[in-house]
């Protein structure tokens, strides 16, 4: 078991955020996480020297260190998709002191920060309450798009960590074949993280602006969900009501892979930002046209995730545990 403080990261494709949790954990919340602090992976080489940045800022000298990260892990090593940092233990050892490291796939941390999560740091659209021990699933948005799981079993939550994100976008109307055409250009794979990202919104925003004839006004998201969340500009409503379906089409098909009633739970960055336009019944239509399943996805609550540490508090999770099951 750890005891001591430990060095957390969630590394995505924009940010790298760092935190200290401290052990022992409480089983009920999880380990205490503090000192949280985002930095912009634009301003740094490798996570490496991203780490090493962050810890002398603090002067703590981890136990432990354990990094969750937007991409696949493949035994000691990971490669986050949207980010050129290549990331292995023997690196995480160099730059943090610590002799117990592990990588986690960012979904896989934050599934296991789910069970942790109090009614305070969520937000329930539709659904009713969920099955207990029922599987639940995780599908986030941000910079590109996360998708994880969680099942019991042995008496505990065990994560299915995958890169759900990049399986295959479905169009369903003419109106969208359209739109996904333009956005596809010379693609040769057009993933839902091509659509259900911030890059993704930005894409919509650009094939409905060209295909109306109209200028692009900007090519910032943040800039997009405002101006569409506000009613001020039709396109980037449209293109945000093109997002929320998609949305809600692949959380709903999430929900009927994994069986999840237990629910499903949005984390990401873009979810709380947009959330009371996921409270619309858009929204919730997507998530439940199942043809004849759709009775069985109607009463799974979803869930938008509002707590920011939620991922870090998982990936400490997922440190203790190998510790513990004598994995590293």
């Amino acid at each position: 078991m750890l005891n001591g403080p430990v060095l957390v990261a969630d590394i995505g494709g924009t940010n790298a955020r760092f935190a200290i949790a401290h052990f022992p954990a409480s089983k009920e919340h999880g380990p205490k996480v503090e000192a949280i602090e985002n930095l912009s992976c634009a301003d740094f080489n490798c996570l490496h020297d991203a780490a090493s940045t962050y810890l002398k800022k603090i002067g703590v000298r981890p136990v432990g260190t354990v990094v969750a990260v937007a991409g696949p892990v493949t035994g000691d090593r990971a490669l986050i998709t949207n980010l050129n940092w290549p990331v292995t233990h023997d690196e995480l050892r160099q730059a943090t002191g610590a002799e117990s490291v592990l990588l986690v796939n960012d979904f896989e941390a934050l599934a296991l920060s789910v069970p942790l999560l109090q009614r305070s740091d969520l937000r329930q659209i539709g659904g009713t309450e969920p099955v207990v021990r029922a599987a639940k699933a995780v599908v986030g948005p941000g910079t590109g798009l996360g998708v994880g799981g969680l099942v019991w079993s042995a008496g505990r939550w065990l994560p299915i960590p995958g890169e759900g994100g990049h399986t295959s976008f479905a169009a369903e109307t003419t109106e969208e074949f359209a739109i996904v055409e333009h956005m596809r250009g010379e693609l040769e794979h057009f993933s839902n993280e091509r659509v259900l990202s911030g890059p993704g919104l930005v894409s919509i925003y650009g094939a409905l602006a060209s295909r109306s004839g109209k200028a692009i006004a900007t090519s910032d998201a943040q800039v997009i969900t405002q101006r569409g969340l506000s009613g001020e500009d039709p396109l980037a409503a449209a293109a945000l009501e093109f997002f929320v379906t998609a949305l809600g089409r692949v959380a709903g098909d999430t929900a009927l892979m994994l069986g999840a009633r237990g629910g499903v739970y949005l984390g990401g960055g873009i979810p709380p930002k947009i959330q009371d336009a996921l409270a619309k019944p858009l929204f919730r239509a997507a998530f439940e046209s199942k043809g004849r399943l759709s009775a069985f996805v109607r009463p799974i609550p979803i869930y938008v995730i509002l707590a920011g540490d939620t991922a870090l508090r998982g990936a400490a999770v997922a440190l203790d545990r190998a510790i513990e099951d004598k994995l590293c």
